[in-house]
């Protein structure tokens, strides 16, 4: 095994200004949503490279709402570095100020024909800028070493909760699980100047989420991730990558997210937005927190190595489906409770909205939804990459059935999405969570992930 090589690079994927207002940013529940019509900062694709001599991996993470829906990225990208294109992972930082680029509609429908053309323009971007990015990358490889540390960041936290008045809202639930650790491979190179650090963090981006600045207008932003990566970049100069990474977030959203929910003595419980620029200050506080987190957890590596073998082994694991039976007048996805401050014509005090009516949901056995997990090592650290967004308790139970002490979680790492998994103690307590109507049936994949993780373990330490 040869010296290690690393490189790291960064490229902008802004649209261009022509493309500007974006045309719908999604629509809101069927209705069309303000327009993005700027700019707050400047959303990124990074990418780290490795070369060991005998094997090359690339990672590489777009601020986008996940892995960019363009089929054969990774063959594109292996084509231009000479990467093979089963090294190359791609992921997406969920990010909720992001402009979509997958022709759907929150329905699971065709995208409104003003947005397909635009989506199209957009995917060129991405894959343009990711390929510069990933060349930029391989070819600043120099002599490097790694350490890997875990510390603590509080940014996040459970996002189900269940109000008195019975309604299962997104809000932050204090009581309920989070994952807080911060999980961080840093790269060096020999004169002990940092390269890279790739980190790895259970949060969803949902900072601002459809929400106006000061100026009334809707932004682009990298969201608070993409201000934490910002943040550490900047502080530690000469042309550090900070290459940020989702960890299992699909229960977990920033401390400070995108509302407020307004509970009643009656009952009565509602999302309140914040008023315009609030958001963004609330993004701002937050990236810069989690930043100075993540410059800590960096300080704190404080031993390397040079010795890194590199494997990657993946499986597909089919897990049980479930299909809505479309009722008329009910649309997906919902929010329980109501919407806005309180309208007390509307809604006096004893009245309030009803649990909405929802569609049936029955089992789909003709269509496992498709879980692709891979299992990559770097030395003695074990990354487990899927295209799901898991419940926090399911990664915690993946970490700790892994035998390597060094292990995190990297979702939506594949363009083809499996869509929310709700772990077993959610669906035994009924929670009727946006979430829930997702494609893989409540509490039934805890088990197979974890069987399908341990095949793959058993199947790299074979050798």
């Amino acid at each position: 095994m040869s010296k290690l090589l690393v490189g790291a690079a960064k490229a902008c994927i802004n649209p261009t200004p022509d493309m500007f207002p974006v045309p719908t940013h999604k629509k809101d529940w069927g209705k069309a949503a303000s327009p993005i019509n700027g700019v707050y900062d400047d959303m990124s694709v990074r990418a780290i490279a490795m070369d060991n001599g005998t094997d090359k991996m690339l990672f590489m993470s777009y601020e986008t709402s996940t892995h960019p829906a363009i089929e054969d990225l990774e063959d594109k990208i292996a084509a231009a570095t000479g990467f093979p294109a089963d090294r190359i992972i791609i992921s997406g930082t969920h990010n909720h100020t992001a402009p979509h680029d997958t022709p759907t509609n929150p329905n699971g429908d065709p995208a409104w024909p003003d947005e397909v053309e635009w989506m199209a323009k957009f995917r060129e971007i991405e894959e343009t800028k990711g390929i510069e990015c990933a060349k930029a990358a391989v070819a600043s490889m120099r002599p490097a070493k790694y350490g890997f540390g875990e510390s603590l960041s509080y940014v996040n936290v459970n996002r189900d909760m269940l109000t008195p008045g019975g309604y299962w809202v997104e809000a932050r639930n204090l009581a309920g699980y989070s994952d807080h650790t911060l999980a961080i491979i840093k790269f060096v190179d020999e004169d002990g100047k940092l390269i890279a650090a790739l980190m790895n963090h259970g949060t969803h981006a949902t900072c601002c989420y459809m929400m106006k600045d000061a100026d009334g207008v809707v932004k682009i932003s990298g969201n608070f991730t993409g201000i934490a990566c910002r943040f550490v970049e900047e502080h530690y100069g000469d042309g550090a990558v900070a290459l940020w990474t989702s960890g299992a977030a699909g229960n977990q959203n920033p401390l400070l997210s995108h509302g407020m929910q307004y509970e009643y003595p009656d009952g009565y419980s509602t999302a309140v937005n914040y008023p315009d620029g609030v958001g963004h200050m609330q993004m701002e506080y937050m990236g810069r927190w989690h930043g100075a987190d993540c410059v800590k957890g960096i300080d704190a590596i404080t031993e390397y190595s040079e010795n890194m073998p590199i494997t990657l082994h993946g499986s597909i694991i089919d897990l049980p489906a479930q299909k809505k039976v479309m009722k008329p007048g009910v649309f997906f996805p919902f929010r329980m409770g109501d919407n806005g401050v309180r309208d007390y014509e509307k809604w006096p005090v004893g009245t309030r909205p009803e649990v909405p009516d929802t569609d049936i949901l029955e089992a789909d056995p003709e269509n496992p939804v498709k879980f692709r997990l891979k299992l990559v090592t770097l030395g003695d650290i074990a990354m487990l990459c899927c295209n799901a967004e898991l419940y926090a308790e399911i990664g915690r139970d993946m970490k700790a059935a892994s035998p390597f002490k060094k292990t995190f979680v990297v979702t939506h790492t594949d363009y083809r999405k499996a869509g929310y998994i709700l772990d077993k103690t959610a669906a035994a307590r009924g929670e009727k969570v946006f979430q829930a109507f997702s494609n893989v049936i409540p509490g039934s994949a805890d088990d197979l992930i974890i069987e399908g993780e341990k095949a793959l373990f058993d199947k790299l330490l074979e050798k």
